[in-house]
């Protein structure tokens, strides 16, 4: 790979973070180590028919007492109640309540308890003091031993640091305010619902399950976390959540090991986005153990990282509140040996688990975009691939010394290391696509090679994975538009089902450089496999586009990165198969797996829409909901908008402005669904418009936010005429939906010759028929009417 010069990050020139003292040890700061040992005591209160509200959930104190948690820099953070009480739940959101039905039976939840933990740092215990009707009765041995139960729970089982999110307020000057803090209600649950805990949580950092919307109801037990209903917070900001900070741009220092242990010094630079910060939040790979912390004085500060097995989340406390608006840089040294893991001689893997935390990355999902400087030394004889551009190697004794550094923001940094075999293509307006293998195998598959299973080597299939990204990068490139670097590496993964796609570097799986013949003897093109192997590398590419230039805002829009990479492959699939029986296979494939009923007696296309993400996974519906959810019918939704879009007069041209468009606005930012709508309600074509309001809300209400699914009818007939057109009648009915749905239904002619042609589109509303006959000069006797020749509309 060629050399590119090196690009400049604002951080570059930035003097060194030297440390000038000892690393603190974890966990230590007064106010944290309160919280994590605090426990509710006497005396407390009791109470009769005291209601607390909380974004549409009620609590109902019938007849009981609190024990409050001792206050922690002059906070109150929580009570346990002992008595009799009524919990209710009503989403008004019809989504929402459908899920909340799955799991309650009715679409609202109505439960009863007798003990309540809650946590908060609003104004609860001001509430509470004032509905007071006495003293308690009793002591707080019950409910000292209900708080331990739930910080235990929260440690060992839920794996999340509740006491660092509940740090973050106390530590902050701002006032308590019942509409805008935390709170979290956990009780056991009886009847119908024995066995399980719920959770009640208000949070407006970010559901713990469902980050991204502000409130959420979920159970949990041992063995299963699920949420069964979240929004956001009434009164809210309807835009993304407003992050407490921005991480811009790191500089990070990797040295690998043989045995693939990695010790790692991160620059970090982020601005401050709320005034008073004190506690700084990071996503790192549990395994992954901080061993200091430095200010860019070289200071050390304090900072949380529980144990890897219980609830390790990594944080950073700032000595004092950082004014809004503030850049800061801080140094973070960590080291573990299980973010990459040596699969073999000169094959290594950074572990799926830690792909978007082996760093110290902010919580902004896909949007959270930055620069990234990587300088890896490594054992001799193995190469660093990574996100951005390579812009140095040398040597450094018996270390290979390789720097990547990335030309712009990118959401997401990664890398892979092996020793590797590489093959360059360039597309005709020079865009290099490169491809790197493994030049041994991984353990686990050499061993099946000794058993006379092939000799399964991954390097004589480069060729043919670089080819197919070659192609893929024209064909996307045409279709979206051209991405704002040069390259794109595909390297080799050492797992064989899945693959992922990074900035300018791709994971793909090993087994994808194998031939047909090998792949068959691994049981791989088996059942509907054929269709994953024939599009995982053009999927792969697409994200090139579909989740790194384009990032989604939160889980509800994630369907927008793997469902347009899903489409993308059907492009591919287009424009490469000359009879197109590979690109018909593909979309039956996508809709088989939205219709075919699961083991637990579900389809797909009847849990729930896209925008819940991977919700619609749950032991109710199952765990293969979401990915025939988010990416078969997330491409069927960009595939139709694209049928919408094709006359044969303009064919594709219309669809390609308006995603052109679309990427053009949203490159190097996080887009939502609603963007995405906006987006092409500023381009659409004009007969696309069917309410005449210039909006896309009846297409997006019906499939996007929705569940509905038309069935369709169609009968024809055919009368050739003594003037040598061919009359044609026929009727065409619209059922199993709701009054309003509309749909643009394309009708496609079949001729005896073996053509078919599209030769007109009808809008249906509601159910209803349409019967009609028309004349047409036909080049060949007609055969019949057909519906959905090309996937257009999805339906049953």
């Amino acid at each position: 790979m060629a050399f590119l010069p090196s690009v400049c990050l604002a951080q570059l020139s930035a003097p060194v973070i030297e440390p000038s003292g000892t690393a603190h040890v974890p966990n230590s700061e007064g106010a944290y180590a309160a919280l994590r040992s605090n426990l509710p005591a006497g005396p407390g209160v009791m109470v009769k028919n005291l209601v607390i509200e909380r974004q549409g959930g009620s609590f109902h104190f019938e007849d009981g007492s609190f024990f409050f948690y001792g206050p922690v820099n002059g906070r109150v953070t929580g009570a346990v109640f002992e008595g009799k009480g009524h919990f209710t739940l009503s989403p008004t959101d019809p989504n929402e309540r459908r899920s909340l039905a799955l799991l309650a039976k009715t679409p609202e939840m109505s439960q009863e308890f007798t003990t309540v933990v809650l946590r908060f740092t609003d104004s609860t215990a001001d509430e509470i003091r004032k509905g007071s009707a006495g003293p308690a009765n009793g002591d707080a041995t019950e409910a000292t031993k209900a708080g331990a139960e739930l910080a235990r729970d929260f440690c060992e089982t839920i794996h999340w640091n509740l006491d660092a999110r509940i740090l973050d307020d106390v530590l902050s000057d701002k006032p308590s305010d019942s509409q805008g803090s935390f709170f979290l209600a956990s009780f056991h649950t009886g009847g119908f619902f024995a066995g399980k805990n719920l959770l009640f949580i208000v949070d407006p950092e970010g559901a713990l399950g469902a980050d991204g919307d502000q409130v959420e109801l979920a159970t949990w037990d041992t063995e299963d976390f699920h949420g069964w209903a979240a929004y956001r917070m009434r009164g809210s900001d309807s835009e993304a959540i407003a992050l407490p900070m921005h991480v811009s741009d790191e500089t990070i220092d990797i040295s690998v090991e043989k045995s693939g242990k990695i010790t790692c010094a991160a620059t970090v630079s982020l601005n401050v986005n709320r005034a008073g910060l004190r506690v700084i939040h990071f996503d790192l790979f549990p395994t992954l153990r901080v061993s200091g912390v430095y200010s860019e004085t070289g200071a050390p500060l304090d900072f949380i990282q529980e144990d890897k097995r219980r609830d390790p989340d990594f944080a950073v406390e700032l000595p004092q509140g950082a004014p809004a608006g503030k850049p800061m840089r801080l140094l973070i040294k960590y080291s573990g040996p299980d973010a990459v893991r040596r699969d073999g001689p000169g094959v290594y893997d950074l572990v799926h688990a830690a792909r978007t935390s082996w760093y110290p990355a902010g919580h902004e999902v896909s949007g959270g975009f930055a620069n990234y400087r990587l300088t890896f030394h490594l054992p001799k004889g193995l190469q660093a691939i990574a996100t951005g551009d390579q812009v140095a190697h040398d040597h450094d004794g018996n270390l290979e010394r390789y720097v990547w550094e990335t030309r712009a923001p990118i959401p997401v940094a990664g890398f892979n290391v092996g020793d590797f075999k590489q093959e360059e293509m360039k597309t005709p307006q020079g865009f290099i696509v490169d491809g790197f293998a493994n030049t041994d195998l991984p353990d686990w598959i050499a061993n099946s090679a000794n058993q006379g299973m092939g000799s399964l080597a991954t390097p004589p299939g480069l060729k043919n994975q670089v080819s197919q990204g070659n192609v893929a990068i024209q064909i996307y490139s045409n279709y979206f538009g051209k991405l704002p670097y040069d390259h794109v590496s595909l390297t080799e993964q050492t797992s064989c089902l899945d693959g992922q796609g990074w900035p300018t570097m791709v994971y793909l799986p090993v087994c994808a450089f194998w031939d047909t013949t090998e792949q068959h003897e691994f049981g791989l093109r088996d059942f509907n496999m054929p269709a994953f192997w024939d599009s995982v590398t053009p999927h792969e590419v697409a994200h090139q586009w579909w989740g790194d230039l384009i990032g989604w805002s939160s889980y509800r829009d994630q369907w927008m990165s793997e469902g347009f990479a899903t489409f993308s492959a059907g492009l591919f699939l287009m424009n490469t198969s000359p009879k197109m029986d590979g690109y018909h296979k593909y979309w039956n494939d996508q809709h088989q797996q939205l219709f075919e009923k699961n083991a637990n007696g579900k389809r797909p296309i009847d849990v729930g829409p896209v925008t819940m993400g991977y919700r619609v996974n749950s032991s109710k519906t199952g765990d293969d909901v979401y990915r025939a959810v988010i990416y078969a019918k997330g491409a069927y939704i960009l595939h139709m908008i694209e049928m919408m879009y094709w006359t044969p007069g303009y064919q594709e041209e219309p669809f390609k402005k308006s995603m052109q468009a679309f990427v053009q606005e949203y490159a190097g930012k996080a887009a939502s669904t609603e963007d995405f709508k906006h987006s092409l309600e500023k381009t659409m074509p004009k007969w696309v418009d069917v309410t005449g309001d210039g909006k896309l809300d009846w297409f997006f209400n019906e499939y996007v936010y929705g569940t509905e699914v038309p069935h369709y009818d169609l009968s024809s007939d055919f009368a050739p005429g003594a003037d040598g057109l061919t009359s044609i009648h026929f009727k065409l009915s619209q059922s199993g939906v709701s009054n309003n749905f509309l749909m643009i239904v394309p009708l496609y002619l079949q001729m005896a010759n073996g053509n078919t042609v599209r030769i007109g589109s009808l809008t249906m509303r509601g159910n209803s028929n349409s019967e009609q006959t028309v004349k047409i000069k036909l080049p060949s006797p007609g055969k019949k009417l057909l519906l959905n020749y090309n996937a257009d509309v999805l339906s049953d």
